[in-house]
């Protein structure tokens, strides 16, 4: 059915008297259960839009988007678009869009998606909460299961047809201890890749760090090692700077030797994965840094024919938006061969951080300001939790980081973004202030 309204919107299109068009389907299955103590409550959600980019000869690409869409209504559309667009001159990207793309076996779908049953969030739940026994006073207080089933169907009139499928598992808990509460999701596209003790145990740590007294400061502290989690927030705040839209951003980027940073859309099992993006462009593996040096930004097809460059491939539509947009699908710092005890080791003294939240700006341009809340460790040691702010550019932070370990996780934020532990140096100045 999805391919006769594909060729239903690239003829009628056509026949409108626009040279070429493209045509996205997104079919979207999600259910979710809820609920702590009681029993679980389901909710289901069915979705099938259309979004279509058409071109005249010259000129910007105009746009409309339908759910559930008919013959009807995709016509009324191209003549609307028809009707209210004026002719200008300026060349446009049209002859970019791709042509085909190469079969790809890239593992993002779980058969086992298809039961519906309530059998996985029940059991999840049940072992989340006989973890809870290991950590006293540690209480789940909220609890979802959701999965989502996410059908894409992708042609242009430049002979583009291509499809595929994907999977999206989520458990979202809150738990609470003493008087602090905290909420951790995880995603997975295999289910039966949730670890709920570890989900348990990462709540456990995350909260009794928090439990420390504001005023603490990392006395004396030169070392920090960034776990996973912690790393993740500081790169995604300073994300923007590798898109290739923002151009004054990226001037001065450079990092410590021992930093690569990728974007791959061509990871299995990654939420952030897909064979081609939104525009057809074939998934890749891509430097943005490689040891050190600067290689490139992302981009999508639009933004590079502005900028004289080729898309990286990072053309995807978010959910309110008609027309693809610049975007990450799997941004990680590449791991090393060195484990995290290896780095302790190496530092001898410092704070071990677990969380970190963005409270503003720094005085420097580019400086943000973060609060970090984690443990001191001394000889390989955890000792007590502590609590400090470190102020720091994207410039500095990467320059400054010393090591990077093996154990590469990756979280959902906006996009799908990974880290394994780094190592960093700072220091302190007269006002008790850390800068990395």
């Amino acid at each position: 059915m999805e391919s006769r309204v594909l060729e239903t919107v690239l003829k009628t299109g056509r026949e409108a008297g626009f040279s070429t068009v493209e045509a996205f389907v997104e079919k979207i299955l999600s259910r979710e259960c809820e609920g702590a103590d009681q029993p679980l409550a389901l909710h289901e959600v069915q979705g099938n839009r259309l979004r279509v980019r058409a071109f005249r000869d010259t000129g910007d690409p105009l746009g409309f988007s339908l759910s559930n869409p008919d013959s009807r209504l995709i016509k009324r559309s191209f003549a609307s678009l028809a009707h209210g667009s004026g002719l200008d001159g300026k060349k446009n990207f049209a002859q970019l869009l791709p042509k085909s793309v190469a079969k790809s076996k890239l593992d993002i779908y779980d058969p086992g998606i298809e039961s519906w049953d309530e059998d996985p969030a029940g059991e999840l739940r049940e072992r989340i909460r006989e973890s809870l026994v290991t950590f006293p006073g540690l209480k789940l207080k909220k609890f979802s299961f959701s999965r989502l089933l996410k059908k894409i169907y992708l042609a242009n009139t430049r002979g583009f047809l291509a499809k595929y499928k994907k999977t999206h598992f989520q458990v979202l808990a809150s738990f609470m201890l003493n008087d602090h509460a905290l909420e951790l999701s995880e995603s997975r596209i295999y289910c039966r890749d949730f670890d709920p003790g570890r989900l348990v145990a990462r709540g456990a740590n995350l909260l009794g760090a928090l439990a420390a007294d504001p005023e603490v400061v990392a006395g004396g502290a030169e070392w920090v090692v960034m776990s996973p989690e912690a790393s993740v927030q500081v790169l995604k705040e300073f994300s923007q700077n590798f898109k290739l839209d923002q151009a004054d951003a990226r001037r001065g980027i450079a990092a410590s030797p021992r930093v690569s940073i990728l974007d791959n859309p061509a990871l299995d099992g990654q939420s952030g994965s897909a064979p081609f993006d939104d525009e057809g462009m074939a998934a890749s593996e891509k430097y943005l840094i490689n040891k050190g040096v600067f290689v490139r930004a992302i981009a999508d097809i639009r933004t590079g024919f502005a900028k004289g460059r080729n898309s990286t491939g990072n053309g995807f539509r978010d959910e309110r938006g008609i027309f693809p947009q610049v975007q990450f699908s799997n941004l990680y710092f590449k791991p090393s061969a060195v484990s995290l005890v290896d780095l302790l080791g190496r530092a001898r003294k410092g704070i071990l951080v677990y969380l970190v939240k963005l409270k503003g700006c720094g005085r420097q341009p580019g400086e943000l300001v973060f609060s970090a809340y984690g443990y001191s460790f001394v000889a390989g040691e955890i000792t007590r939790p502590a609590h400090f702010y470190f102020v720091t550019s994207m410039r500095s932070y990467l320059l400054h980081i010393s090591e990077v370990s093996r154990e590469l996780r990756f979280f959902q934020a906006r996009f799908n973004i990974g880290s394994p532990y780094l190592l960093l140096q700072g220091r302190l100045d007269a006002e008790k202030k850390f800068f990395i």
